[in-house]
């Protein structure tokens, strides 16, 4: 634990977007949601948007087709709808970020599910969907589902929105074991954690290939995915960015965070980090690609 002690609690960044796509799916298979029906279905109050051309699964897959993209040009704009739409999230006043969601422009010439396009927002989004779904807060109905099963040792802590909304898309907070106790549910070895499979072998393949690898090849994603693994992802699907085709599946987060899991060859990591953020030196990130390489090690391919 460099820098940390055992029981230190550390952001997850946006490697908690795994969890954001993990309940939907768990949903899914209880037939509580169906990927195929518009967002509005689960989140009435985006009805008469531009989200009524958006279904669930474009949603998970980040691929809205929507002008709401994290790039770095848009964070570092104050004037774009990303940036006011952080300000919001982070210190607006009441819910606003979610009368800004209804604001979204559609992108001239892209249609939904074409592109992969990052955005926290699109997370927020599942959230509420979530809470309207299940008629509890959302990390109540995490704890219920994931985090109780898990044999944690420490709290899940989450951060709220102005409003009182879980701000899963990123602010959410544990100890490096309990994270790595989490990912543990992804692979056969779930047993070392867990009384019970929280992950089924559906939901882990739905998981696995939810996403479009034709929406993948000409997002900012892949270009950093290429650059940390040395080889090409897939694809990106329910909320992890990058997707292999033997399975793997890996979750960067803001300031050098990370989650790999690795089902075929029974192998799951995590990192926590405190990076710069600059331009001229994002992508040096190494230890997504260490993370794949341990797991071809050990398992010896």
């Amino acid at each position: 634990y460099p820098g940390m002690n055992p029981t230190d609690e550390h952001t997850w960044m946006s490697t908690g977007k795994t969890t954001a796509g993990l309940l939907p799916v768990l949903l899914w298979e209880e037939g509580k949601l169906d990927f195929n029906k518009p967002v509005p279905a689960y989140v009435p109050s985006l009805e008469g948007s531009a989200w009524d051309a958006v279904t669930v699964k474009n949603a998970m897959n980040m691929s809205a087709g929507l002008d709401i993209e994290e790039t770095f040009s848009n964070l570092v704009n104050p004037k774009s709808w990303i940036a006011r739409f952080f300000t919001a999230v982070f210190d607006g006043v009441g819910d606003q970020w979610q009368q800004m969601l209804k604001e979204a422009k559609p992108i001239a010439g892209e249609r939904p599910g074409d592109l992969f396009r990052y955005s926290s927002a699109i997370t927020m989004v599942l959230i509420l969907a979530v809470e309207n779904i299940t008629g509890m807060p959302w990390q109540e109905y995490w704890g219920q589902r994931v985090w109780s099963k898990i044999g944690a040792r420490n709290p899940f802590m989450v951060c709220l929105t102005p409003d009182g909304v879980p701000l899963g898309a990123g602010l959410v907070n544990s100890t490096a074991e309990d994270m790595l106790r989490y990912a543990h549910l992804y692979t056969p070895s779930w047993r070392v954690v867990a009384k019970e499979q929280v992950i089924s072998d559906k939901a882990l393949k739905c998981i696995e290939t939810l996403g479009d690898p034709r929406a993948y090849p000409k997002s900012e994603e892949c270009k950093m995915g290429t650059k940390w693994f040395g080889e090409t992802p897939e694809r990106n699907t329910a909320q992890w960015d990058h997707a292999f085709a033997d399975g793997a599946m890996f979750k960067h987060g803001n300031m050098g965070q990370g989650i790999y899991v690795d089902p075929v060859r029974d192998f799951c990591g995590m990192y926590f980090g405190l990076a710069s953020n600059l331009e001229n030196i994002s992508g040096v990130d190494h230890s997504p690609g260490y993370l794949r390489a341990a797991a071809k090690m050990l398992a010896g391919k």
